[in-house]
């Protein structure tokens, strides 16, 4: 009855009587935890919850309880914008002095659930100590300003000068921006919200010792920004006249996570903003290459072969901190090569792009980067690692390398193509050409097990393989 707002059976069912039975069972207001005013407060039916709630029409010992479960009624109806409900509810004169909701229960999580939902009447109401009273009131800075963050996430920018109002909020209530390492500036900075993250580091809006800063836990408000592609907030976290001189993100923190992480995506504004010296600052630009220049090989790994080549540019990201196409055993250039990125590849290998003494060098660890690629069937790729005129002659692939581990991987996988490369003395040279003999002729074996007839008849083929290796 509750639900659908049938006030007049109610009234009818508990009025004189509040023992009446419907159906064979009793009807009480209170009954199951008050659950009746939950049910009606959540579909915003204000006349059924102050039946509910009216001694006269309940009856005394068998009225709702607006305070029960944490005033659980009154944090449905914020959720759900009812700010008449809400009212009521906190009326003393409606829900009797001892039993109306009290907003800051559990940790004014009715607050919470307001501000989430961007009901900014409703906020102001929980906070009003004249409605909630001023005991009960709900306090934006409870649970670390969980409400604010909640807000800030979804861009409810009224909602969050309200929360940080003293004179709404009261001035030991209102909400912090600084709490929990900045968490709001985070929330709104990964979800775009530029408005709402300038309000949090204003010392006007939120008071000079609660604002909002942006070096906090590394800059961790950065990261979600840049790994979002939010170019323009990042643009204000790092600036020292928004953020502060003291609280502006910085771009090289946690050994430049913002760069990779925009890397990733392929968001190369935000990178190009990340190394400008202009705008994170000379001491403070984000270096392509640090961590082994992983910007450069979440990149490569993810084919961003513009971007690649920005992070390896000196006029971009510095002479001295450019990446480096060579690093942690060219990894870049793996990761470029077992997801089939042959303009990458190239890139990497380029001494004019990467630098002569830091491009990638096919022949690393054993040449895994061509294994890599003929395990997955990258026929061109594993030519390109293998043309010195590419890759550079001392530095190409060499397909006999580890027992000549790529041809046997190219050999299980089934890839014909590929052995032939591998085997072809005009291609991968006539000195490191893979050997179909090696580890007992394992190619061979590998090939024999999964069936492959036309990559063994290949192997054994003189002229294919070569006399002396066949």
């Amino acid at each position: 009855m509750a639900k659908g707002g049938r006030t007049d059976l109610l009234a009818v069912c508990l009025v004189s009587n509040p023992l009446v039975q419907v159906k064979g069972v009793q009807l009480r207001a209170n009954q199951n935890e008050n659950k009746i005013l939950y049910v009606a407060a959540k579909a915003g039916h204000a006349d059924v919850c102050k039946l509910l709630m009216d001694p006269e029409v309940a009856g005394l010992e068998f009225r709702a309880l607006a305070n029960s479960l944490n005033s659980l009624a009154l944090r449905e109806a914020a959720d759900e914008g009812h700010a008449d409900v809400c009212k009521l509810l906190m009326d003393p004169a409606v829900a009797g002095i001892e039993f109306r909701a009290r907003a800051y229960t559990f940790d004014s999580r009715a607050l919470w659930a307001a501000a989430k939902a961007g009901h900014a009447d409703v906020c102001k109401l929980l906070m009003d100590p004249e409605v909630a009273g001023i005991e009960f009131r709900a306090r934006a800075n409870n649970s670390d300003s969980l409400a604010l963050w909640a807000a800030a996430r979804e861009g409810h920018a009224d909602v969050c000068k309200l929360l940080m109002d003293p004179a709404v909020a009261g001035l030991e209530f209102r909400a912090r921006a600084n709490s929990t390492a900045s968490s709001a500036l985070w929330a709104a900075a990964k979800a775009g919200h530029a408005d709402v993250c300038k309000m949090l580091m204003d010392p006007e809006v939120t008071g000079l010792e609660y604002r909002a800063r942006a070096n906090s836990s590394d800059s961790m408000a950065l990261w979600a920004a840049a790994n979002a592609g939010h170019a323009d907030v990042c643009k204000l976290l790092m600036d020292p006249e928004v953020a502060g001189l003291e609280f502006r993100a910085l771009a090289n923190s946690s050994d430049s996570m913002a760069l990779w992480a925009a890397a990733k995506d392929g968001h190369a504004d935000v990178c190009n903003l990340l190394m400008d010296p202009v705008v994170a600052g000379i001491e403070f630009r984000a270096r392509a290459n640090s961590s082994d220049s992983r910007a450069l090989r979440e990149a490569a790994k993810a084919g961003h072969a513009d971007l690649c080549k920005l992070l390896m540019d000196p006029e971009v990201a510095g002479i001295e901190f450019r990446a480096r196409a060579n690093s942690s055993d060219s990894r870049a250039l793996r990761e470029a090569a077992k997801a089939g990125h042959a303009d990458v590849c190239k890139l990497l290998m380029d001494p004019e792009v990467a630098g002569i003494e830091f491009r990638a060098r096919a022949n690393s660890v054993n040449s895994w980067a061509l294994r890599l690629a003929a395990k997955v069937g990258h026929a061109d790729l594993c030519k390109l690692l293998m043309d010195p005129a590419v890759a550079g002659l001392e530095f190409r692939a060499r397909a006999y390398t580890f027992d000549s581990r790529a041809l046997w991987a190219a050999a299980k996988a089934g890839h014909a193509d590929v052995c032939k490369l591998l085997m072809d003395p005009a291609v991968a040279g006539i000195e490191f050409r893979a050997r179909a003999n090696s580890s007992d002729s394992r190619a061979l074996r590998e090939a024999a097990k999964a069936g492959h007839a036309d990559v063994c008849k290949l192997l054994m083929d003189s002229d294919a393989a070569g006399t002396e290796y066949s």
